[in-house]
């Protein structure tokens, strides 16, 4: 779990700096030249990501299926080493291995699919919170946390508590009579 986490929290990072550049560059470029100071808000991108129940329930969602490619590919070459040993033709061979990879590659490509769809999904979702979050504050610009050096106001936790909760979230709560 670790891997996919880490692999998880950068791309969100990365993801997350991006559009709070592009929103600090749009912003920009819709004040007039003799504005006022711009107010500056702060994000803490890791601290967004890691309190965002969503985004932890697609790390584990690409964590199992990440582990059952892996296991597809263990699975395929061990049945072509099998298919080896028991002397099978090189065309058996070679029918074989195209078929396994073409499952393989299938797979691979459903999980690369539901990767990106789901960071389109939390980048949406954060950017919202952010953006909102801003605007409530008045803020001009908002930028990640780790590049600024003094400074800004800090809106992490606005910005954590407007994050969507999730539908699974929801349903565990208990109603009781």
């Amino acid at each position: 779990m670790q891997y996919v986490y880490k692999q998880y929290a950068v791309v969100a990072s990365l993801m997350l700096a991006a559009g709070l550049a592009g929103q600090a560059v749009a912003q920009g470029a819709t004040q007039p030249a003799a504005a006022k100071s711009t107010s500056i808000g702060l994000v803490d991108k890791n601290k967004v990501i890691t309190s965002f129940t969503k985004a932890q329930q697609a790390a584990e969602e690409l964590k199992k299926k990440d582990e059952f490619v892996h296991g597809l590919l263990e699975s395929s070459n061990k049945q072509f080493e099998e298919a080896k040993a028991a002397k099978k033709s090189q065309t058996e061979l070679d029918a074989l291995q195209k078929r396994l990879q073409a499952k393989i590659d299938t797979e691979f490509k459903t999980a690369q699919a539901r990767a990106q769809s789901l960071e389109a999904e939390l980048e949406r979702d954060i950017d919202k919170a952010v953006k909102d979050e801003a605007d409530s504050r008045k803020l001009d610009t908002v930028l990640v946390k780790d590049s600024v050096l003094l400074g800004g106001v800090d809106i992490t936790d606005g910005v954590i508590k407007r994050l969507p909760a999730t539908a699974s979230a929801a349903t565990s709560k208990t109603v009781t009579k």
